[in-house]
């Protein structure tokens, strides 16, 4: 019997990844992996995810905090992180999680702002649009704030949707924050 080794994520469920110092996002499934140009990302960071969250080179272990209550690290190795659904074009789902300075920053930065909208308040999803990564020094090191507007709101999608096959164009990168996306150009 033949064996592969596929270009998917290995069937763990679809996810975004990002190259802060680039601000170049990629959605990865199933399918293989795509590069979002100039990206509109709705994260339902409403119904977050807090908790320890260990990565090395073939190794990734989540262990999510009961009630977002803080816990005991269970390892040396491991650094308060998150994981949130989000959605992108043509309404596809997958997970963003992290546990880097910038990446910790950026969501609760993110979740922060949002929260403050009625939206919010109203169990919808916020439709975001990265528009910079910026360097910034952190410590003795550098790292990257992800600069961000909110846009459009949207319904919370149903996870166990299948979404439609074909990815919907992004809007222009010039677009004011009050025409990111509509919830038909996104897909959903």
């Amino acid at each position: 019997m033949p064996i592969s080794f596929s270009s998917g994520n290995g069937g763990g469920g679809s996810y975004l990844r990002v190259n802060m110092p680039q601000n170049r996002w990629t959605y990865v499934s199933d399918a293989g992996q795509e590069d979002l140009s100039d990206p509109v990302i709705a994260f339902d960071v409403a119904k977050i995810q807090l908790g320890w969250l260990a990565i090395d080179t073939g190794f990734r272990d989540w262990q999510a905090w009961p009630s977002n209550t803080e816990t005991i690290a269970p390892g040396d190795n491991y650094k308060r992180g998150f994981e949130l659904d989000c959605w992108v074009s043509g309404g596809r789902h997958g997970t963003f999680s992290g546990n880097s300075y910038g990446q910790t920053s950026f969501i609760e930065r993110l979740y922060n702002e949002a929260e403050k909208a009625p939206e919010f308040a109203a169990g919808k999803v916020p439709m975001v649009k990265i528009t910079a990564s910026t360097p910034i020094s952190v410590g003795k090191g550098t790292s990257y704030n992800l600069e961000f507007v909110i846009g459009k709101w949207i319904d919370r999608p149903d996870v166990s949707e299948t979404p439609p096959e074909a990815p919907v164009s992004q809007p222009d990168s010039a677009a004011s924050a009050s025409s990111v996306a509509s919830p038909d150009e996104f897909g959903f």
